[in-house]
Parts: C-alpha cells; structure tokens; sequence
C-alpha cells in the first residue's frame, strides 16, 4: 500500500505552444475581418451607385419646385380662384350649395394665405 501512495498518477499535460496558438488565431481573425471588410465596402458601393443617380433626380427636382414655389406670387388670382372653384365645386356636389359656397370661401381664403403670406403685426 505504501508504494501506491508514493506513486503518483502520471497524467501528461500536451504541450502547447503558446506564441503559435495566439498567432494562428490572430491571423484566423484578420481573416475574417478582412472578409468581412471587402464585403461591406462591395455592398456600400453597389447602394451608393444605385442611390446617387437617385439623389441627384430628387435633387434636381426639389430646386424646379422651390423655383415653382417662389413665383406662386405671379399666378396668386388663379390659384386662390381655383382653389376655391374645386374645393367648393366638390363641396357643393356632394353636401350642397350653402356647404359648397362655405368651403369656397374657406379654402379661398387659406391659399390666399398660402400665396401672399399672413401680414404679420409689427
């Protein structure tokens, strides 16, 4: 029995080596992140490609309306006319001629407030 207790189980740990696990795994990520880098520049740039022509439409767009939005001043009698012509014509089709004449009025009166401006007190 004693010479049992004097003899220790023999358990081999493997040996490892360190520096080449951590450089083998440094260069798996780098990998990786190089993967996954080349992928998202390929995907940034097939968006951007498909957006700019897009952007560069609405862009153009946008500076023909605001050009259209500053001259509405020209064309105020008939926008504020037609305007009330349709709101109250439809008006009037459908709930009446007072009803109708009420919402002419009404609409008339809000484009000429969008066209003019509301004169503010100073």
């Amino acid at each position: 029995m004693s010479s049992d207790k004097s003899e220790k189980p023999k358990f081999e740990i493997p040996k490892v080596d360190l520096n080449s696990a951590i450089k083998a795994g440094v260069q798996k990520t780098n990998g990786l992140l190089a993967i996954l880098e080349s992928e998202k520049v390929q995907t940034s740039n097939i968006v951007s490609s498909r957006f700019r022509p897009l952007l560069n439409q609405a862009y153009t767009y946008a500076q023909r309306g605001v050009v259209l939005y500053e001259q509405r001043k020209y064309y105020g009698p008939q926008i504020i006319g037609g305007t009330a012509a349709v709101v109250g014509g439809l008006f009037g089709i459908r709930r009446g001629k007072i009803p109708g004449l009420f919402m002419g009025g009404l609409s008339g009166a809000g484009s000429y407030g969008f066209v003019y401006g509301i004169p503010s007190e100073e």
